[in-house]
């Protein structure tokens, strides 16, 4: 919370870029809240609202479709590297890209509201020879409604996520007091142990 504080102005609006292009690459972060806050941002004033939800788009749907592409270049291999289908059988595979095949447009458009299953179906469609500008069409249309949604979200809501910011602030020094005394205590106890006779 306190690293999106400190953002403002062109700084901000290229960290939020970065983010969530790393997001849609299938990096281990956490998009939501970078739309959150990427929102909220825009509730502070440290940037406008409006180029703000043009670069989450962006970023989002930049990353989405690089992913794509490695899954268009690269997909077959990594499918078939012996970890892999340790884990995804290719019966599994089979299966699943038949069900992609019927249902590949749905797929793509839903999994841009589950976390998690974005960037396996984004390298998937590319691996099958999904058609990228129609893949890129169906992406584009849900990544509107998830970044107004949430960035939205932390938009209208950002007086609340400042009284939530507030109340963590205070819990912290509660927190570090109560784990003060409890130190305390077990070192007292330890020292008061240490010192009796055995068998006493």
């Amino acid at each position: 919370m306190d690293f999106f504080n400190a953002l403002s102005g062109n700084i901000a609006y290229t960290t939020i870029f970065l983010l969530l292009l790393l997001c849609g690459l299938g990096i281990p972060l956490p998009e939501e809240l970078t739309l959150l806050m990427a929102g909220y941002l825009s509730y502070e004033g440290a940037v406008r609202l409006e180029p703000m939800w043009m670069v989450c788009v962006a970023g989002i749907t930049i990353g989405d479709a690089l992913l794509f592409l490695i899954g268009k270049k690269w997909g077959t291999k990594i499918a078939a590297h012996p970890k892999i289908v340790k884990f995804w059988h290719l019966e599994r595979q089979a299966k699943i890209k038949n069900y992609f095949k019927k249902h590949g447009t749905k797929t793509i458009f839903v999994v841009r509201f589950l976390s998690g299953l974005r960037g396996p179906a984004h390298m998937l469609a590319g691996s099958m020879g999904f058609s990228f500008w129609k893949y890129l069409l169906t992406n584009f249309s849900a990544v509107l409604i998830h970044v107004t949604l949430v960035a939205g979200l932390g938009y209208v809501f950002g007086n609340h996520i400042d009284a939530v910011r507030k109340d963590l602030e205070s819990a912290k020094h509660v927190v570090i007091v109560i784990v003060l005394i409890v130190a305390f205590a077990l070192f007292l106890k330890y020292s008061y142990s240490s010192k009796k006779i055995p068998g006493s």
